[in-house]
């Protein structure tokens, strides 16, 4: 089975912290990247950018209609997503807790979702 993981973030709260923080706390997402990898369960991996960059597309009268910023207003931003194969939704599940938003970034609400992929 396949797994759709989406990272958020408070993207608002990441971006108020001195550049230098922030490149500590990337670094240290990167070295956790390397047991996540190694997993070899990973099929996909990507960062997401700016929500200020981020178009959505929704249906309005029968037709499509576009516009700026994301479909969902909350607080979080999208920040990465990967696709994990996996045996069970436990197996992704242990696979995604080893990716730097389930381990690091709690005062940014760093998070992890977890969806089967049909």
């Amino acid at each position: 089975m396949k797994f759709l993981c989406l990272g958020y973030l408070d993207a608002n709260a990441f971006d108020g912290i001195p550049q230098a923080d922030r490149d500590e706390i990337m670094s240290a997402c990167m070295a956790q990247c390397v047991p996540f990898r190694a997993t070899g369960k990973v099929i996909a991996e990507e960062g997401i950018g700016d929500n200020r960059c981020t178009h959505s597309i929704c249906p309005e009268n029968g037709r499509s209609v576009v516009t700026n910023g994301p479909i969902n207003k909350g607080s979080l931003q999208l920040g990465s997503f990967f696709i994990i194969e996996a045996e069970t939704m436990e197996e992704a599940i242990a696979v995604a807790s080893l990716h730097p938003a389930a381990r690091l970034g709690e005062q940014f609400s760093f998070g992890i979702e977890v969806h089967a992929i049909q």
